[in-house]
């Protein structure tokens, strides 16, 4: 009888997640573009949802054989991804807590999606704090690093310099790279811009981006052998949060296993 409540409670329990997750993923997709984050909740919700709707037949497929392993897959892969964005996301938290140098020679703006030919809300915010920041520092040249993705009109480094340019910034101080499909390739083609700029090593520079892609953002940095540089984070959307913080776990795991190059 302990056995069937605490059965019962878990399919309840499951079963609200899993409902969650879905109508989560579903309310950010109505929002924003379709990319892994905004569909990463529902994945993981829809596996909670069915078994929560389907128990009965589940308990008993699990108690026995094939089930029984199935099952443990699923327990054991759930843990892992809790553990990885629970200690992912301490380290990205920790990373963008920090406060750049007033004085950098460059700012690099990394790209983000557009909606059409505009910045999305998320790319509009980073360009913004970048734009504070060029503002205390007018001796700073700005680089707007993104190529075109599948879902764009035009290369997101063309609508960053244009959003700069209708606020103000004077275009001169604008470079544009607009040839980069990852966030290795943000930095390593901003550095032979810059390298060309102002000669190699010669410079410092400040990287703008979200919070939890601040910790990449140094990875990658490394990787293509840039040293002055350092992390200015804009805060992302609470609403946001969770799913963005959760794919960029999945990014991480990605970079520490295969490399900063494939990320």
């Amino acid at each position: 009888m302990k056995k069937k409540k605490s059965l019962k409670l878990l399919r309840i329990v499951l079963l609200a997640l899993g409902l969650l997750l879905v109508a989560y993923s579903g309310v950010l997709l109505s929002v924003n573009n379709f990319n892994l984050g905004n569909i990463l909740p529902g994945l993981l919700g829809l596996p909670l949802l069915i078994y929560g709707i389907f128990a009965p037949f589940f308990n008993q497929w699990f108690s026995h054989g094939a089930g029984r392993v199935v099952k443990w897959i699923f327990i054991i892969g759930y843990l892992f991804l809790i553990g990885v964005f629970t200690v992912f996301g301490i380290r990205m938290g920790m990373a963008a807590n920090t406060a750049p140098p007033e004085n950098a020679d460059a700012v690099l703006v990394l790209g983000a999606a557009l909606k059409g030919k505009e910045p999305s809300d998320t790319l509009a915010r980073r360009l913004d704090t970048a734009m504070e920041y060029a503002q205390r520092n007018p001796e700073a040249v700005i680089v707007v690093s993104g190529g075109q993705g599948p879902q764009e009109e035009i290369p997101e480094a063309q609508a960053m310099r244009d959003y700069l340019v209708a606020r103000g910034i004077d275009e001169g101080r604008i470079l544009m790279e607009d040839q980069s499909t990852s966030t290795h390739q943000n930095f390593a083609n901003s550095k032979k811009i810059l390298d060309g700029r102002f000669g190699e090593g010669n410079y410092s520079t400040v990287f703008v981006t979200n919070d939890y892609h601040i910790l990449r953002g140094y990875l990658n940095a490394e990787a293509v052998g840039m040293t002055d540089v350092h992390g200015l984070a804009w805060r992302t959307l609470l609403y946001t949060a969770p799913p963005s913080y959760m794919r960029e776990s999945l990014a991480l795991l990605a970079t520490y296993v295969f490399g900063a190059d494939v990320t």
